[in-house]
């Protein structure tokens, strides 16, 4: 389990803080530090805070991470005064700083530090005022033990809530949370465990033998879900699902077979579709009153895409050849306005007129 990047600064928080609480006699110097900052506008109010620090490194000097991008560039002591200047470069940020540090006493120091230059992308320029006195004695070790217990009780919460995360992700077949994306590599929370996850997921596969296993499963986790799982852990959920669909296809179950089988859409592109409740074929009704694809009225016929599979049946052979008439009862009967014009058109010719 990877650390919180939160961790190492909430290690100094709890030091601080632990200082104050644990201020009693000991080997080591607390001291009371105050720190303002301002810049581009902004003031911020004094932070001060108790540290607890070793006997004989006072709290006053500003000590620079090996690891930093920061360089010093130059130094000089004189007296009981340190000046420097650094230089910091990362990516495309670059800021230049220079700095003081006083000691006042033994038990007291003053500094500043001021920058500028461009950092995350912004211009900025900043200044740091700092001051420190020693107030008491401390116990350095008790403190970083106080707070090393106290940061592994964060972590240990932390770990146990993402095991729990996690699990729940392996019995719900959460796909998300253990697989990345198709095409994309990101490393999802709880990718160390996919086997457990696979494991799960043939379980839950091997087990849907009849209906009410499919019936359940489909509950718990939704045909979504089950497409996914099966997906990612390489599973063929086809072949699981199609002596199902066979046993309701043998039935007639045709709403079960609607809902849970890819065969119902093949079945109503073949029976049902562009048919009407009154031409469909009588052994077909109460599979396309379920399937669908019926309609009330029949859509004029296009012979440039009829295609024999879409028909009915007993419309295909006449598909083959030349185009089909429509059947007597579907032909336009005339009016009766129809009718006297017909009869008018058969006077004038006996009447010669």
């Amino acid at each position: 389990m990877r650390q919180n990047p939160f961790v190492p600064a909430l290690a100094a928080l709890l030091l601080a803080a632990a200082s104050a609480v644990l201020a009693q006699q000991g080997p080591d110097d607390l001291w009371e530090t105050t720190m303002r900052m301002e810049g581009d506008g902004m003031k911020m109010p004094p932070m001060t805070q108790q540290v607890c620090a070793p006997k004989g490194k006072p709290e006053s000097r500003m000590e620079m991470d090996k690891d930093s991008n920061c360089k010093m560039v130059e130094s000089k002591q004189s007296g009981n005064k340190f000046t420097f200047k650094m230089v910091c470069t990362e990516g495309g940020d670059s800021y230049t700083g220079t700095g003081e540090m006083e000691d006042l006493s033994k038990d007291a120091y003053r500094g500043s530090f001021t920058s500028s230059g461009v950092r995350e992308g912004r211009k900025f320029t900043m200044r740091m005022d700092m001051s420190g006195k020693r107030v008491g004695n401390c116990d350095a070790a008790a403190i970083e033990r106080k707070a090393a217990a106290e940061i592994a009780a964060i972590e240990k919460q932390q770990r146990d809530a993402m095991v729990k995360v996690c699990n729940d992700a392996v019995a719900n077949l959460a796909t998300s949370l253990v697989f990345a994306p198709e095409g994309r590599s990101e490393a999802m929370p709880c990718r160390d465990r996919q086997a457990d996850f696979c494991a799960n997921a043939g379980s839950v596969l091997k087990a849907l033998r009849d209906r009410a296993s499919w019936d359940a499963a489909q509950q718990k986790y939704s045909e979504g879900r089950l497409q996914e799982a099966a997906r990612a852990c390489k599973l063929d959920l086809a072949a699981t699902r199609a002596p199902l669909c066979k046993a309701a296809m043998d039935k007639r179950e045709w709403r079960w077979l609607r809902g849970n089988c890819p065969e119902a859409v093949a079945l109503r592109n073949q029976h049902c579709k562009g048919r009407t409740y009154s031409s469909v074929e009588p052994r077909y009704s109460d599979m396309c009153a379920e399937l669908g694809g019926l309609s009330y009225t029949a859509a004029p016929a296009d012979p440039a895409k009829a295609q024999a599979g879409d028909m009915p049946p007993a419309a295909q052979p006449a598909a083959q050849g030349a185009a089909a008439s429509p059947p007597a009862d579907t032909q336009k009967k005339p009016s009766t306005t129809d009718k006297l014009k017909e009869g008018a058109e058969k006077l004038k010719k006996f009447l010669k007129f």
